[in-house]
């Protein structure tokens, strides 16, 4: 991903942090014979005010405990180790940890971990918690776009919040339903359109892979470097350059990325075959409105990396990383000597500078 949320905004994960209390004490209780305390005793006290009213919840605790009392004790440690691997999450991104999926646990346990959890998830947004995360967010965020693709800009606080993503699947690993560190913001392009029911710990094979830690991140940086001019498809336009995009680190984190959100092809497909042309109208525009008007190949160069440096200080927001790379590159290949650009960009910038300019 482009760049990482702060992990200040997971601070407000208590609802979390008190189920995990109260399954711990379950577990307890169950194993030790010992009667599980009435409700709302059961409830932190540090929450019980704001929860003791929801018999919903109660009901589904309750369901939890009779499912568990009904295993043995090797199942119930099996569950208990469920518990506390799926919300090891940093460790599970980068693979320096393990976990049972609910498929993975005994059946009778299941329902009721989903019910559970799903319903915490659910009352996450009448607690004021999701908008807290949010705002937490949105108020540091340098660039006001999905950090997933870059493309997709966030709405503004007070509007309808961007889709809030179970990054580890609220459907394998529900005990991390609730767990804000698992809770990602997301725009509805890249979560709906692209992630789905991807796993972000398996690939398609079975085997382990390494995802970026939203909360986590320092960022990856894109390059055009090694695209071609003139090679790539013709269109009725004018042939277009053949895009190498690569990122930098390239580390399995990146191939993940790629992988689960088609970041390549949509930058291509959507952005850059799309875009080129009109960029390249967007500089011949910029030029003349800066009285700058290249008559030999160094003026040009000069302006080309003036507008390139112009994107890439504007970093992620309105796509103008990817506006930067294209013009970066083709001030590479102009500053190598590529006579056939010089000349195609001349044309577009001075059309009146009829005469072929030699390479510097």
């Amino acid at each position: 991903m482009l760049f990482g949320y702060p992990i200040s905004a997971t601070e407000e994960n208590w609802l979390h942090e008190c189920l995990y209390e109260i399954l711990q004490l379950i577990h307890t209780c169950v194993e030790t014979g010992k009667p599980l305390p009435k409700w709302p005793e059961l409830i932190p006290e540090a929450h019980r005010d704001i929860l003791q009213g929801r018999p919903a919840l109660r009901n589904k605790l309750n369901a939890y405990e009779k499912a568990l009392a009904k295993l043995g004790i090797k199942k119930r440690k099996q569950v208990l180790q469920a518990l506390n691997d799926q919300n090891e999450i940093a460790f599970l991104l980068c693979c320096q940890h393990n976990c049972e999926a609910i498929n993975d646990l005994p059946k009778t346990i299941r329902k009721p971990v989903m019910d559970l959890f799903a319903y915490a998830f659910d009352i996450l947004t009448g607690l004021g918690v999701r908008d807290s995360q949010y705002k937490a967010i949105y108020e540091v965020m340098r660039h006001r776009v999905c950090p997933f693709c870059g493309c997709e800009p966030f709405k503004a606080l007070g509007s309808r919040r961007e889709a809030l993503d179970h990054y580890l699947l609220e459907s394998k690993y529900p005990f991390a339903a609730s767990n804000l560190r698992n809770l990602v913001p997301m725009c509805h392009t890249c979560n709906s359109g692209y992630k789905l029911s991807q796993d972000m710990l398996y690939r398609n094979d079975g085997t382990r892979r390494k995802s970026f830690d939203p909360y986590n991140c320092t960022g990856t940086r894109l390059s055009l470097e090694q695209s071609q001019p003139f090679a790539g498809t013709v269109t009725p336009i004018g042939q277009l350059p053949r895009w190498q995009i690569e990122f930098e680190p390239n580390t399995e984190e990146v191939l993940t990325w790629n992988q689960v959100f088609h970041i390549r092809e949509r930058y291509q497909n959507d952005v850059l075959d799309a875009e080129f042309k009109t960029w390249l109208r967007d500089f011949n525009s910029w030029c003349k409105s800066a009285k700058f008007l290249p008559t030999s190949n160094q003026e040009l160069l000069d302006a080309i990396n003036r507008y390139a440096t112009l994107y890439e200080l504007m970093g992620i927001s309105e796509r103008a990383f990817l506006k930067a790379a294209v013009f970066r590159m083709l001030h590479t290949h102009c500053e190598q000597g590529n006579q056939q650009l010089i000349s195609f960009l001349m044309s577009r910038v001075n059309p009146g500078q009829t005469n072929l300019l030699q390479a510097p």
